[in-house]
């Protein structure tokens, strides 16, 4: 009986794929056998940050790599500049995520010039291709406003 309940508890845990949820400013996508849901969080000072949420709804391991992924910024008269992640510990490499396992994970990434778009090549990240490219605006607090009778 102690296994069964075991059991249960372990598939009532494990990824299903589209069960990815992301805010209005985020986005899916799937590359391979991930799933993907990434959104630009408030910027820091001199660093956009996004976050990853990955899940792989297959039986076998795939490989998630956000060291490698692509990112890049848009200035707001049009520049592009190539960012790279702040991981002065070198801790981001490639994993190989266990079929129906998912995860998450926030990274900023520095720029000296303030960034009106950051965009992201989501197949890059499990070594899928063609590019597929998801584009994130900087995210401005909504003030709160005072309705008038």
């Amino acid at each position: 009986m102690r296994s069964a309940a075991l059991c249960a508890a372990l598939i009532g845990c494990a990824y299903s794929p589209g069960s990815l949820r992301t805010t209005p400013a985020g986005e899916t996508a799937a590359a391979g056998c991930i799933d993907l849901a990434i959104e630009r969080r408030p910027d820091l000072p001199g660093q956009s940050v996004l976050a990853y949420a990955f899940g792989n709804r297959c039986d076998h391991p795939a490989v998630v790599d956000l060291a490698r992924v692509s990112v890049l910024g848009r200035t707001v008269d049009g520049r592009e500049v190539t960012l790279a992640a702040f991981d002065p510990r070198h801790e981001l490499r490639a994993v190989a995520l266990d079929g129906r396992s998912s995860g998450r994970e926030a990274i900023a990434y520095p720029s000296t010039v303030p960034l009106a778009e950051v965009c992201v090549d989501a197949a890059a990240i499990a070594h899928e291709s063609p590019e597929r490219w998801l584009c994130f605006a900087r995210h401005v607090p909504q003030l709160a406003t005072k309705e008038t009778p």
